[in-house]
């Protein structure tokens, strides 16, 4: 089960167990089903299909060994990676699904640790390319595009990271995704996030974003990184840090045009630190720390340093704590600000 805090009231992502959905703005997610559906989704795959060679690759086949594609392939069915510590290099190919739901991912890393993704493009999937269980695993030089899920699928994502650690994802382009967020982390810590280009991510306007930290249950996603990212025109907030997110930093990204929030952190987020970033122009905030609800506390203990956030539509700097709580400002730019707190020198 994850739950959300939109505007005071929990909001369930992945299953709504007891929590209350009144004011519900994000599609529920199914809990944990990512993991289970996508195991019977591969062993589909491994019992049709047998293992790739290096070079040519089919529809539907499980990789194996280290592999460099030597075409384009349209498919009912994506790619498994089927080893740890292999690569598969798409050497500027376009791996297309069918435009249909329950498609699933174009490429699916399962369970794997040390495999790199790199050179090419995912597009028409329910997801671009999923990485669900495992750990130390690469996502670079990517294009995700266009990529439909739902909440039939538990998809939605340009590239999504389930119950995975210490991933990498950088210098990937991750366009046109949805419903969910054009890169999502969920239930997942120590991943990297680093120098994407995501835009246009905004197929649902009350829940798209462009990058979020998503928590299962109570167990918020932890200790990430997300950095030198270029976030803009998402379909809700261009960063999100779920309930429950501590200990991740959020740096040095460029985030605008968001209709509500350029960067947020929902309640029970603690720890977190927001630094370096530029947030214009969004619908609502520049960056807004959110209350207490439902059974998360306010966030504490959070870091909003040396931030510039200008011309945004209702606050550039905003806290709903009273008097900030525990939560540091220091040193931000913006004109528009609630409580005075939110800028200190």
């Amino acid at each position: 089960m994850s739950v959300a805090i939109i505007d005071g009231s929990p909001a369930c992502v992945r299953g709504c167990g007891n929590f209350s959905t009144k004011g519900v703005s994000l599609t529920p997610r199914r809990t944990l089903a990512p993991v289970a559906s996508l195991f019977l989704v591969s062993l589909s795959i491994v019992a049709t299909a047998g293992p790739a060679q290096a070079g040519h690759v089919s529809c539907g086949q499980t990789i194996l060994v280290d592999t460099v594609l030597d075409g384009n392939l349209t498919c009912n069915v994506g790619l498994t990676i089927g080893a740890s510590n292999i690569t598969l290099d798409m050497a500027g190919f376009t791996l297309t699904g069918n435009a249909a739901t329950a498609d699933g991912p174009g490429i699916l890393v399962q369970g794997r640790t040390g495999v790199t993704v790199k050179n090419g493009t995912v597009t028409l999937w329910d997801a671009g390319v999923a990485i669900v269980g495992g750990s130390g695993n690469t996502v670079t030089g990517m294009r995700a595009l266009d990529n439909r899920g739902t909440t039939l699928t538990d998809f939605g994502d340009g590239i999504a990271l389930f119950s995975s650690n210490s991933n990498r994802v950088t210098n990937n382009q991750v366009r046109n995704n949805g419903p969910y967020d054009g890169i999502g982390v969920v239930g997942g810590d120590f991943n990297v996030i680093d120098s994407n280009q995501v835009a246009d991510n905004n197929q649902a306007s009350n829940n798209t974003s462009g990058i979020r930290l998503e928590n299962l249950g109570f167990n918020g996603a932890n200790d990430n990184v997300v950095t030198n990212n270029q976030v803009s025109r998402s379909g809700l907030d261009g960063i999100q840090v779920f309930a429950g997110g501590s200990r991740n930093q959020i740096k040095f990204n460029a985030v605008f045009a968001s209709p509500r929030d350029g960067i947020n952190v929902f309640a029970g987020g603690a720890s977190n630190v927001i630094e370096g970033n530029s947030l214009r122009s969004n619908g609502q905030s520049g960056i807004r720390i959110r209350g207490a609800a439902g059974s998360f506390p306010a966030p504490s203990g959070n870091q909003v340093l040396r931030n510039s956030s200008l011309g945004n539509g209702q606050f550039d700097l905003r806290d709903d704590n009273p008097n900030c709580g525990t939560n540091q400002w220091q040193g931000n730019q913006g004109l528009t600000l609630t409580p005075p707190c939110t800028k200190n020198p």
